[in-house]
């Protein structure tokens, strides 16, 4: 599917335009998370700059790292600082510390991000995305000059992580530098996991030529760290949903529901005229496109969804949250910003 229905869906959502965090460099991509009976019951983990481009204050190698926050109510977060310390304020950046930050290794040595985290038998299970450097080991010829794959990790606290030693997935050829082939499949990205009955699936976005970016997936019924335990489900020149780009699946009321970031806004070109659309499925693998939200009227783009099914004042929702981006003249692509917006279920 290459075009989608420009049905505009924003009035089936509550927004309030207010920012659950800012103050950062360019941070997007939050996943949340709620454990009932916690004191902090909902975490979220999240990703990209805090303080300046590339995280170079860090004085850690790599670019793009993944942090983490804790929250009680959903509009006051906590984010984590390292050695047991909280940033309680959310907005004092520069003492923000990631938990995960690129390994070194060539396909892991210059993004860390999209984090999607599932909590099974006590434990933290996180899909992400990780590449190589384009600036130091450039790959000539792939569309973003850097291979890109999916790692797991795994964690007992959400905050120290072990990671499987081996991709989830990645294209072959690509642990090493390779020479690219015009119709090579691949730059498997942004992850969305979920456990489900007996088997982990795992939705994300890769590259087809003639296609452009959409949507596939995988699963394993196997564990989590098998190598080769994820098994791509269809052909791969086929994507479940083609433009469609930033996945992410949530499942509510019997149906699968997948948010992304496609071009699909009328009358937009460049940045904005991507925003967030929603699609729908019975299995996950047939999918329906509905239409796109409008983004808030002080931004000019909204992307980068991630949802979740939450329960908040004796009923359930399905949330999505958000980054809105700068734009301006000339035009900032980076995001400065973090909300949600989110409709009751029935």
């Amino acid at each position: 599917m290459g075009e989608h229905p420009p049905i505009d869906r924003s009035g089936l959502w509550q927004r309030t335009g207010r920012n659950v965090l800012e103050g950062f460099r360019n941070m997007y991509q939050p996943c949340v998370l709620e454990e009932p009976g916690q004191a902090y019951r909902f975490k979220m983990w999240f990703f990209g700059w805090s303080l300046v481009d590339t995280n170079s204050h860090l004085g850690i190698s790599g670019c793009d790292m993944i942090f983490h926050a804790r929250s009680r109510d959903l509009d006051h977060w906590e984010v984590w600082c390292g050695d047991g310390r909280w940033d309680a304020t959310g907005r004092d950046v520069a003492s923000w510390r990631p938990v995960l930050a690129p390994e070194g290794v060539f396909y892991d040595a210059w993004h860390d991000g999209d984090p999607s985290v599932v909590r099974k038998g006590g434990r933290y299970y996180m899909a992400y995305s990780a590449t190589s450097n384009p600036f130091s080991a450039p790959a000539p010829g792939y569309p973003a000059d850097m291979v890109q794959c999916i790692r797991g990790a795994v964690s007992d606290d959400g905050i120290h992580w072990r990671r499987v030693p081996w991709p989830l997935l990645i294209a072959p050829g690509d642990e090493v530098a390779a020479t690219p082939n015009p119709q090579r499949i691949g730059d498997y990205h942004r992850p969305c996991l979920r456990w489900e009955r007996d088997r982990w699936r795992l939705w994300f976005d890769y590259w087809a030529p003639g296609k452009g970016t959409g949507m596939g997936h995988a699963g394993n019924a196997g564990d989590f760290e098998t190598p080769g335990g994820f098994t791509i489900t269809h052909p791969l020149d086929q994507p479940l949903i083609q433009n469609w780009p930033n996945p992410d699946v949530v499942k509510a009321e019997g149906w699968y529901y997948s948010f992304a970031d496609p071009v699909i806004y009328p009358g937009h070109t460049g940045w904005a005229a991507r925003q967030i659309a929603e699609a729908r499925s019975q299995d996950g693998i047939v999918w329906e496109v509905l239409g796109y939200v409008q983004p808030d009227p002080d931004t000019p783009a909204c992307h980068v969804p991630q949802a979740c099914v939450l329960t908040m004042d004796g009923r359930e929702w399905l949330y999505v949250f958000y980054s809105c981006q700068i734009g301006g003249e000339p035009y900032d692509w980076r995001y400065n910003r973090i909300r949600y917006m989110r409709r009751a279920l029935e």
